[in-house]
């Protein structure tokens, strides 16, 4: 069994590559997007998370509620984000292979908002107590049980722990300045 963070980082490349031929101008406006709605989450979550931590029927954990609260709208957010009309941000067009190379590095930190939103939120959730199979001995483990020294490492840097909400909003700020000035 592979450590679950190559997954991860797997997904991140992923977007990274999907940036490469989307080109830098189209993922700074997924960018400008996706800090405007982790600020929004990340404050909402502070002002009521407890509120809806006591309105969740059951015992149910408050991390695996948090995961919840932040994984269904950043999916949303993201999809609504890369299919419908995309904002662009005011730079020239380019094409070639300095499209790809600018495109990286914008894809890459939208992976790193998207699926290091996701990893954060089900990493503190525990991974909702999800079991793999061990080999073909017809064992189990707990993800959360068999998670290494680098996926502990990681996570401290990912964007819900990370972060600050007013860093996500002066920033995704800026970028929708820049994009409604042109």
């Amino acid at each position: 069994m592979i450590p679950v963070e190559y997954l991860w980082l797997a997904l991140i490349v992923v977007f990274g590559i999907t940036g490469m031929v989307r080109g830098l101008w189209k993922e700074l406006g997924v960018t400008t997007i996706l800090l405007l709605s982790l600020f929004v989450l990340t404050f909402g979550w502070e002002q009521i998370g407890s509120k809806i931590v006591a309105a969740f029927p059951g015992n149910t954990p408050a991390a695996t509620i948090m995961a919840i609260y932040y994984i269904i709208p950043i999916v949303f957010v993201s999809f609504i984000a890369y299919e419908g009309i995309t904002l662009k941000f005011p730079m020239r067009e380019m094409k070639g292979i300095l499209k790809g190379l600018l495109g990286l590095p914008g894809g890459l930190l939208n992976g790193y908002l998207i699926v290091g939103t996701i990893w954060d939120v089900i990493n503190r959730a525990g991974y909702f107590g999800l079991e793999v199979p061990l080999g073909s001995s017809g064992a189990t483990v707990a993800i959360a049980d068999s998670l290494t020294k680098l996926n502990g490492t990681l996570v401290q840097y990912l964007p819900v722990t990370f972060m600050n909400e007013y860093v996500m909003l002066l920033l995704g700020m800026i970028l929708l300045v820049a994009i409604i000035l042109k």
